[in-house]
């Protein structure tokens, strides 16, 4: 049977380390990204490997671990080197959110990146400032809703004309606010 990606990755970078003479050790980085991870059951996606994932867990960290994979043929126990990053994505408004343990919470650094109206400043289609547009847009979802429903700027990225304006609002917006509102129209207007 073939490895499993990450256990792959983790091979690849336990490889890809050199060592020069001039500035000691070099490492090339490896990162594997897992998309909407809180939607996944983590106890399942991880295992035990979810230990390992610490920083003083990984090879050459200050508590390295290594374990025999239950499903694997190799004889060799197995570690995360330190050149390997888990990056995790997921989206606030999801329900799912708080399934999220505390062991993954642990060993996971969270950041928040919210809408970039700086991305749409200077963008104006017929006298509709883009990035005001959303912010108001944002601003009222904030006070009615919450700050984890905002609505983000890759929404009007290709925006160009003012049907395309339309078809965002349309096909994107409208249904997004018609979830978060449960149909209450008082509420979307």
């Amino acid at each position: 049977t073939k490895s499993g990606i990450f256990k792959e990755l983790c091979d690849s970078a336990r490889k890809n380390v050199k060592v020069s003479a001039h500035n000691g050790v070099e490492e090339k980085q490896f990162v594997i990204i897992i998309d909407e991870i809180n939607r996944g059951n983590i106890s399942k996606i991880f295992g035990e490997l979810i230990t390992l994932l610490e920083k003083d867990k990984r090879k050459g960290g200050r508590n390295p671990l290594a374990v025999k994979l239950p499903h694997s043929k190799d004889d060799e126990s197995f570690s995360i080197p330190s050149n390997v990053y888990v990056v995790g994505t997921m989206n606030t408004a999801d329900k799912s959110l708080a399934n999220i343990d505390l062991a993954l919470r642990r060993r996971f650094d969270f950041e928040e990146i919210p809408p970039r109206y700086d991305i749409l400043e200077g963008k104006l289609v017929e006298g509709v400032k883009i990035s005001q547009l959303l912010k108001i847009i944002n601003q009222r979802i904030e006070v009615l809703i919450d700050r984890d429903h905002l609505i983000g700027h890759s929404y009007m990225l290709d925006v160009a004309s003012f049907d395309d304006l339309k078809s965002v609002f349309k096909k994107n917006i409208i249904p997004l606010l018609q979830e978060y509102f449960y149909d209450d129209w008082d509420r979307i207007r």
